[in-house]
Parts: structure tokens; C-alpha cells; sequence
């Protein structure tokens, strides 16, 4: 189950955050947790949280902004894609990436750029998978066939 952020879903996200990026500390996430829940017609960045259920933690995220880039046009773009778990990361993946192109189609754009890594770290302190980094990043954009889903073939 993906869904946007909302302000409900902040503090409950703070564990992975904390493992992930070690040093936001919990006043700062609830500062950029209540910026990136922000909804309406204007948002244009946030945070997609997937679960295994409703009644279930957050198990996975991603960030995204929406922009333009002069080759592809208006594009969804997600810096930071994590996941809680290492045995169900593709599961994670499979949910997140198709609400990141249902919501890409919600806001006009004609691209998806995410980033990820070719050899994923992983913090020290925990099992938690960062799949997008500083070290050794890999962009990837997938325009938008309007009429269709996903254009595979870019």
C-alpha cells in the first residue's frame, strides 16, 4: 500500500529516517515531514510512504518534486528511494514506482528521473538499504506516453 505523506504519518516515519539519514534529528524531521505532507494543487515536492497494510509502519518512501528539465519537459523526480528491508525490497519497489507514475500523470509531467545506486551502501548501524546515495549514482529518466503506461523503451 503507497500513499502520499500525511501529517499523521511524520512521527511514525522518524525511525526511518533516523536509520537512514543518522543526522536529522527528530525536531528537524517534524519541521520537513510537515513541509513535505503538504497537499493541494501548489505541492510541488513530498513523499510517497509505502506499507504492508493500514494498520502496518512505514516499511518504504520516497521523495519527489516535480520540475522541468529542458530535454524531457515537466518531470517527477525522486532523489531518495529506501527500504526497510532487504527481503522484501523489490516488493517495496514494485509498489512505489507505479504510484510515482500515477502521481507523475496527476501533475502534468512528462518524465520520471530517479537515482540509485550501482553498488548500494548501507549504514553501518542497520540493515536499512539507502537506494539512492551520494556514491556512485545512476540516473534514470522514463518519459510519459500519455495515452499509454510507461514508455519502456528510453
Amino acid at each position: 500500500m503507497v500513499r502520499r505523506l500525511e501529517p499523521a504519518d511524520v512521527p511514525l516515519l522518524y525511525p526511518l529516517i533516523r536509520i537512514s539519514f543518522p543526522h536529522i534529528t527528530l525536531q528537524e524531521w517534524v519541521r520537513i515531514g510537515r513541509r513535505l505532507a503538504r497537499s493541494g494543487p501548489r505541492a510541488r515536492e513530498g513523499m510517497l510512504v509505502a506499507r504492508y497494510g493500514p494498520a502496518r509502519p512505514p516499511c518504504g518512501m520516497a521523495t519527489f518534486r516535480r520540475g522541468f528539465d529542458l530535454c524531457s519537459g515537466d518531470t517527477l523526480t525522486s532523489d531518495y528511494i529506501i527500504a526497510l528491508s532487504y527481503t522484501h525490497e523489490q516488493q517495496i519497489m514494485n509498489a512505489l514506482l507505479p504510484a510515482m507514475e500515477t502521481l507523475a500523470r496527476e501533475l502534468g509531467c512528462d518524465a520520471i528521473r530517479t537515482f540509485s545506486y550501482n553498488k548500494p551502501t548501507i549504514n553501518r548501524d542497520s540493515a536499512v538499504r539507502k537506494l539512492c546515495s551520494s556514491g556512485h549514482i545512476t540516473e534514470r529518466t522514463v518519459h510519459l506516453d500519455h495515452n499509454k503506461e510507461i514508455d519502456r523503451g528510453l
